[in-house]
């Protein structure tokens, strides 16, 4: 006798199903979004590629002051001048992402990006000698950018180079500016540090604002106070973010997803990202030889007097180096020629923020200062 079929066959649980969907699309997801990250680093990489018979686009490692150190030179034609560009922090490198706005310098000039003592690239190619960053200090620091300019002057055959700062990268230049006159045709300083007092100076704005507003302010008051007791850098950073509610950028540009896109964002660029991101404690302690030293340093105890000529530009809406100290050190250095530019609605990075208009402005100051 046939058995009849038995449409009572129990399925299983309906939640197993479900899980499963899911997890096909959230698979799907992932690997639809690593395509479109491929896909838009390719593009960038295509827009951005250096091909001419005369040109350079190449990431490498020199020695210097006995470490092997990542460099990103970048030109279209290597007689052009050389530009140094020192990234800020201090250990933020930031090379992978320059690309955004040095597209638009590479046509003139042979621009070299620096992961500096202690980060990035350079930190993880000599984690072996130096895990804690034992010699990452200012002056060794001066020591490798001394050495890397007499590198660039030799490979290229020039005498001198351009350099720009940004943020901590200005205390960098503007030491080794008044130290070494003879190596150097031209320093600008991008959003140009001063001393630590104006973290200060921008609390006292936002809590202007904040209570013109009617806004309860005790965070704010807190957080201030806790940095006038005890000022280490991580009070300092939490006075920061409080006090930057007051200070919107309109222009601010989302400096993830330029390393994101980048083409030059390798895995030991993003392994240092992430820990720029993770326990910032321990990313201070890793540095903390630099960081101690920006807590204390005054740049105008350098020295006032450049024998060189020097440039600052600065985003109109830049609280982090404000604006006014900015102007205030313009007005007392000294100098063959100087120049002093803002850029509207700007922050902090206004190469990240405006690229477009923050190269017209550095080109155009350049050509002024040297002419």
């Amino acid at each position: 006798m046939r058995k009849r079929k038995d449409n009572n066959t129990k399925k299983g649980p309906i939640w197993k199903s479900v899980l499963k969907w899911i997890g096909i699309a959230v698979a799907t997801l992932i690997v639809a979004a690593v395509l479109f990250i491929w896909v838009v680093r390719g593009i960038t990489w295509f827009s951005n590629r250096i091909d001419t018979d005369n040109g350079v686009d190449e990431g490498i490692y020199v020695s210097l002051g006995g470490q092997e150190q990542y460099l990103l030179i970048r030109g279209k034609d290597v007689e052009n001048p050389i530009m140094i560009w020192l990234h800020g922090g201090p250990a933020s490198s930031d090379a992978f992402a320059n690309y955004t706005f040095q597209k638009n310098l590479v046509d003139e000039y042979t621009v070299v990006n620096w992961d500096q003592r202690g980060c990035g690239r350079t930190y993880y190619r000599n984690k072996d000698t130096d895990p804690n960053n034992a010699t990452a200090s200012f002056e060794q620091v001066q020591t490798d950018l001394d050495e890397l300019v007499d590198y660039l002057t030799d490979r290229f055959n020039t005498d001198k180079v351009i350099i720009v700062g940004h943020s901590y990268g200005t205390m960098l230049g503007s030491k080794y500016i008044l130290e070494h006159p003879d190596k150097v045709s031209a320093y600008i300083g991008v959003g140009q540090f001063v001393d630590i007092e104006s973290d200060i100076y921008s609390y006292e704005d936002a809590l202007t604002i904040a209570k013109a507003q009617g806004d309860d302010t005790t965070d704010l008051e807190t957080a201030y106070s806790k940095y006038s007791e005890d000022m280490t850098l991580v009070n300092m950073m939490n006075l920061r973010g409080l006090v930057s509610e007051y200070h919107p950028v309109p222009n601010e540009a989302n400096t993830i997803w330029l390393g994101i896109a980048s083409p030059y964002m390798g895995v030991d660029d993003m392994r240092w990202f992430l820990k720029q991101m993770g326990d910032f404690g321990e990313y201070v302690k890793l540095n903390q030889q630099l960081f101690d030293y920006i807590m204390v340093a005054d740049v105008r105890d350098y020295g006032l007097e450049y024998q060189v000529p020097v440039g600052f530009i600065s985003g109109s809406e830049d609280w982090i180096t404000p604006v006014k100290y900015s102007e205030d050190y313009y007005d007392a250095v000294s100098a063959p020629m100087k120049d002093i530019a803002l850029i509207d609605g700007c922050g902090h990075s206004p190469h990240y923020d405006s690229p477009e208009e923050f190269c017209d402005e550095l080109k155009g100051m350049l050509e002024n200062l040297l002419r």
